[in-house]
């Protein structure tokens, strides 16, 4: 499998605070990869970096065979990395329809959005059902979704999702995350990082566990380890319990 995505080595942080201490991890065609670990360990700064919302200070990320330093965010939204950031970051006042066709023009993709739209319609059937409403006044799964919408109209080859189901109830995490289900089928590639620890091993291949920004443990999502030591894992043990 080729990789769409390869992170080496890398640092970053915030002042004189180092979050990332030499990350390296990768994403292949299309696979489903998961991260998870305490909340504060690196995981969004991480993601950040890699869709150059935060300059690393060093190491290498490439993205679809290219090396992505000195790129900006928006040329590689355009080459297909879209990032959908936790919390739904929506325009208030535009209508659910008026803020997928502003994600489909920024990203370059103005000429094909009713094609587009069409795709978001039938992952998110609800969104339809709300087209002409203000986002604004859309309840947190409709807002979720319509994120998720603006991100599949950017048309993305890598789809990055933090805590898309965060804040969410249990019966409205659950239909959305059936909707992302759905939404693996359109993308190639997913990074998704969840504090639900089940929810991201069910619609992930491979898992890493990040533990004081670093990669502590990697594996494939099919339960190969136990509920027990998985837990372990992501509060930030080893696999034997240790700490």
């Amino acid at each position: 499998m080729s990789d769409l995505l390869t992170v080496e080595n890398l640092t970053a942080g915030y002042g004189q605070a180092k979050v990332l201490r030499g990350i390296s991890l990768r994403v292949g065609q299309h696979e489903a990869v998961g991260l998870l670990g305490p909340n504060g360990h690196g995981k969004t700064t991480l993601l950040r970096c890699v869709s150059n919302l935060h300059r690393a200070a060093s190491g290498t990320i490439a993205f679809a065979g290219r090396d992505t330093r000195g790129e900006s965010p928006g040329s590689l939204v355009r080459r297909g990395l879209v990032h959908v950031p936790q919390g739904s970051r929506l325009f208030p006042q535009l209508t659910v329809e008026e803020a997928l066709r502003l994600s489909a023009s920024s990203s370059g993709h103005s000429s094909t959005w009713r094609d587009g739209i069409d795709q978001v319609f039938s992952v998110f059937p609800k969104l339809k059902e709300r087209r002409r409403q203000l986002t604004g006044t859309l309840s947190g799964g409709e807002r979720q979704m319509a994120s998720l919408g603006m991100g599949l109209m950017a048309r993305p080859t890598l789809l990055i999702l933090d805590e898309p189901t965060l804040g969410l109830s249990p019966k409205v995490k659950h239909e959305l995350s059936e909707c992302i289900v759905r939404v693996r089928a359109e993308v190639s590639s997913v990074i998704l990082i969840d504090g639900d620890m089940d929810l991201v091993l069910d619609l992930t291949d491979r898992y890493h566990v990040i533990l004081h920004g670093d990669v502590v443990d990697s594996g494939a999502s099919d339960g190969s380890r136990s509920r027990d030591e998985m837990m372990s894992l992501f509060l930030g043990g080893t696999a034997d319990g240790r700490h």
